[in-house]
Formats: structure tokens, sequence, C-alpha cells
């Protein structure tokens, strides 16, 4: 069977070459680029292939299904410090009708009249066809850095040709921001599922609650069903280094061989669009690494719940089941747990008597009710991980006993 993983690991992108670059995840390159050198990003940006570059854009332009000036800005304001010709070149490439959004976002465009007087110092075209003011409605004035990238973002067009500075000032002058937006949103979407990014919508279903117990069965019967059958990838996959499970980790669960690189691609696209999930693809290595242990401990926990109710081999389990059965089985566990804290929480405030528990008890209710998946990005407020059943059910035993002393209180 074909190894459907391509990782490059612990090398300089800077000395990748474009074939290399392009089977590195986008995810990798963002965190990598993070920490870059300042001096060798263009360097990266140039032996990026234009499929990479526009994913790699888009990755971090897009706060869900909004598009995020100030992100893009960042990309802009990267490429503006390259050689003029460079940067032109590196403009031409980015997705156009993206550009047109942002220049729309940021600008106001008027056709120029030679008899008017304008106000203030706004910016006039090299033709003189464009008078370019910043849009009031985002508190911009002629000094903003990002009003500034966008006017020499439309400088720079112009010394490609005249033809070229007035197509993109016509394209930003036509922009409807609302549907504009909603075109460039479905575009980036697919570029980004080329890429093994789901969007945010995909990664919510895996974060769908069902009631464990129900689900539990269901997944029991499904093993031997030829209908639930399912087929191996048929397609290379570019993973995240991130996402990988190394494969001494199926050792325990006695996977064969041929079964083995199929579970590690659909387990790593999973753990994928939980780092979507949790808003992190561009938050750094610390943050998708955490979003990373703490997703897998879902689907640990839903492996070993089917281990302590079946004696059906994982080897014949894993060739009916799907793996988001096998996470939301153990994510729906500590939902299941949030609730019952949640409730316990409610009872605790409506006895007005916040004497009943003590101020660790507290700490732990508090702890139990934060929100999963999603967590701040200070990482200083989060769920309580649980790497197992053993946890789990301690930690259930514990919300059990303070009931049963707030039940005695009341």
């Amino acid at each position: 069977m074909k190894n459907l993983l391509t990782i490059y690991k612990g090398q300089e992108l800077s000395t990748l070459s474009q074939d290399q670059l392009d089977q590195l995840s986008i995810v990798d390159i963002h965190s990598i680029l993070l920490v870059e050198d300042p001096e060798k990003i263009p360097v990266i940006i140039k032996k990026l292939s234009q499929e990479k570059l526009l994913a790699l854009v888009d990755l971090s332009s897009w706060n869900k299904d909004r598009f995020d000036v100030v992100n893009f800005t960042t990309w802009l304001k990267v490429i503006l410090a390259m050689q003029p010709f460079e940067a032109l070149q590196q403009i031409k490439r980015l997705d156009q009708p993206e550009l047109a959004l942002f220049l729309t976002s940021v600008v106001e465009l008027s056709w120029f009249n030679v008899e008017q007087n304008y106000d203030g110092n706004p910016f006039i075209t090299p033709d003189r066809t464009f008078v370019i003011y910043p849009r009031e409605d985002d508190n911009n004035d002629g000094e903003s850095e990002i009003y500034r990238v966008a006017v020499d973002v439309i400088n720079l067009s112009y010394l490609e040709s005249t033809q070229y500075g007035r197509s993109l000032c016509l394209d930003a002058m036509k922009s409807i921001k609302a549907t504009d937006e909603e075109d460039c949103y479905r575009v980036k979407n697919a570029r980004l599922a080329d890429e093994g990014i789901p969007s945010y919508i995909d990664a919510l279903e895996l974060f769908h609650y069902e009631d464990p117990t129900k689900l539990l069965k269901r997944i029991i019967k499904m093993v031997g069903d030829k209908s639930c059958k399912k087929s191996p990838p048929i397609s290379e996959y570019i993973i995240s280094e991130f996402a990988v499970v190394p494969k001494s980790y199926w050792d325990s669960f006695d996977v064969s061989p041929e079964l083995l690189d199929s579970i590690q691609v659909e387990l790593s696209a999973l753990l994928t669009a939980s780092v979507v999930m949790n808003n992190t693809a561009t938050a750094g290595e610390k943050y998708i690494r955490e979003v990373i242990e703490r997703s897998k401990n879902y689907f640990d926990l839903g492996m070993e719940l089917i281990k302590d109710n079946t004696s059906v081999r994982f080897n014949e389990l894993l060739q009916y089941v799907q793996l988001r059965h096998i996470f939301r089985l153990g994510f729906s566990l500590v939902v299941d747990l949030r609730k019952n804290a949640n409730n316990l929480k409610i009872a605790i405030e409506a006895m007005k008597r916040p004497d009943v528990v003590t101020p660790d008890e507290e700490e732990f209710i508090k702890k139990l009710t934060l929100p999963i998946p999603l967590f701040q990005k200070t990482l200083l407020d989060k769920a309580i991980p649980f790497e197992n059943l053993v946890q789990l059910k301690e930690a259930r035993k514990m919300l059990s006993e303070l009931a049963g002393k707030v039940i005695k209180t009341n």
C-alpha cells in the first residue's frame, strides 16, 4: 500500500525546494514562520508554489467566515518589504478577488475630478484617474498603517502598467463587500480543503454530542455490518507533524500493518479538525500541541470505554467504525460530566449558600464547567483534561459526593 503520510521534520524552510515545501502542511509552515528570522520569510514566500502561497495566506486571513483585514495586511507588509519588482510579482500571485476585498475594506475610491478641491490629503493614482481616502466607517485616517499599505499596493500595481493599476482599482470600486466576502469564503474553503484543512463548520461536526450509552451500542453494532465497511484513503495526504500519532501508539491495539496507514491518516485528519475547531491553526506550536493532546484524549477515552464493554478485536473494529464515532464517544463522556457539574453549580447558586462547598471544591466545579473543546488563548483557564477513564470516573465520583452534600444541606 502506498505510504499516505508525507512529512518533512526539523528542516529549515529556506533550504527546501518548492517541491519539498509543497509536501509540507500549511499548518507546519505557518507555525515555523511565526518564529522564523524575518529576513528569511521573503525567501520562503518566493519559493512557495501558487497553490501553497494562497492556502497559507487564507489560513490566517479568515476568522471563521469573516475576512481578517489585519492578518491579510501582515502578508502584504512582508511582500512590500521586497524589492519593487519582486513585490509586484508576489502581489500578482495573490488571489485577486481577495485583494480587491481587502482594498474595499480599507479605502474609499472615487473618480478623480480635476475641477474639484479635495479635503485632507487623499492619494491620487499616478494616472490621475482615482482619488483614494481611508474608509470612515473603520475609524481610519491617512496615518493608519493599514491604509498606507493599501495605498502602497495600489501604487505598486501602477508600476506594472497603467492598465493593471486601473484594473485593480476598478475591482475594488465595484466590489460589494458582503457578496464578495461570501464568494471569497467559498473559494478559501475549497483551497484549504485541498490542503487537508476542513472548514470550521465541517470541523464542528466532529464535536457533536451524542448520548454515550446509545453511541457505544451503535458502535458495537457496526462491527461486521457490510454497509459500515470502510474503504482506505485513495489519495496522498499532507498531514501536519503535530497531528501524526506514532505507529507505536497502535501496538497495544493489535492493528494489522495493512490497516495501520489508513488509520493513522484517519486519526490525523480528526486531530487537524480539532485544531481548526479550537481556532489554533495559526496560534503557534505550543497551542497546537496542547489542542492535539487534549483532543487525542477524547479518542483515548472512547477507545478505552469500548475495550471495557466488548470483546471485539480492535483490528476488526477499526475496519468498520469511523474514528470520528470513537472520538465523539470520548468527547460526549466529558460533556456529560460538564453538564452534571453545571447543574450542581446552578443548584449551589440557587441556594445562596456559597459556604456549602470549600474553595477547593468550588474551584473543582468551576474547572469542570469551563467550555470544551474551546478554551482561552492564554491557556490559563481551561477545562480539566482527562487522559483515561480512571480519572474521569474519579471526577464523576467526586462530583456525585458533592451533589449529595448539597442535597443534605438543602
